[in-house]
């Protein structure tokens, strides 16, 4: 197995949750909302699993907007001022890389959103290649999206690699689909029972680059 890395962006290697907390307490400020409708935005979004346009269809409607079009994309320019990735993130990365890693970012999302992160938190300078689903049409959990990222890097997938992610179903079961061994980000969640387990489960990225480092001694 080829050493190729193919991480996810949001909640596994940037903290989605924190930065949507803060522009739904910024939302809600501007639009002078009590603090229900605060809850009801963090409820409604499903920790992002909700799709955007969905999600903003019914923030317009709950709340009178003009326009939810609009509102997605001051949501889409303010995101990327509002997420982090954590120096210990960035420095794992750095590193395995140094020992010879290839490593890219696989994310769904518009591209204006997803690159502003990459870029603002200097992940662009961390990896050799990403693949947003918003420039490229395909999403994950298919393999494609998965095949471009190892293209962008100079590599073939059929060569095998690893994906780390958040998501059971898009990250795990669409890296095991594309040939990929697995490590799931949980965050103190249980894996759905109903699912083949990951090959790996830890509780952060900066772990799972630890779980890679260890399979690549141990060959």
């Amino acid at each position: 197995m080829q050493r190729l890395a193919l991480f996810d962006l949001d909640n596994t290697l940037v903290d989605r949750t924190e930065a949507f907390r803060r522009w739904a307490v910024e939302f809600c400020a501007d639009h002078g909302l009590p603090d229900d409708e605060l809850a009801w935005l963090l409820v409604t979004d499903q920790d992002g699993a909700v799709p955007r346009d969905r999600f903003f269809g019914e923030v317009t409607a709950r709340f009178g907007l003009a326009s939810a079009d609009d509102t997605w994309r001051r949501y889409r320019q303010r995101m990327p001022e509002l997420v982090s990735c954590r120096h210990e993130v960035l420095s794992a990365l750095t590193l395995l890389r140094a020992e010879g890693w290839t490593v890219a970012i696989v994310t769904n999302g518009q591209a204006d959103n997803q690159l502003g992160k990459i870029r603002r938190t200097g992940l662009d300078r961390c990896v050799d290649a990403w693949a947003v689903s918003g420039e490229l049409g395909i999403r994950k959990p298919a393999r494609e999206i998965f095949a471009a990222a190892a293209r962008g890097c100079g590599l073939e997938l059929r060569h095998g690699g690893w994906v780390i992610g958040d998501s059971p179903v898009l990250d795990v079961e669409g890296g095991r689909a594309a040939g990929l061994a697995t490590v799931w980000v949980g965050r103190g969640k249980a894996w759905p029972a109903e699912l083949a387990p990951p090959d790996r489960t830890v509780m952060d990225v900066v772990a799972g680059v630890e779980v890679l480092r260890g399979w690549d001694s141990a060959r």
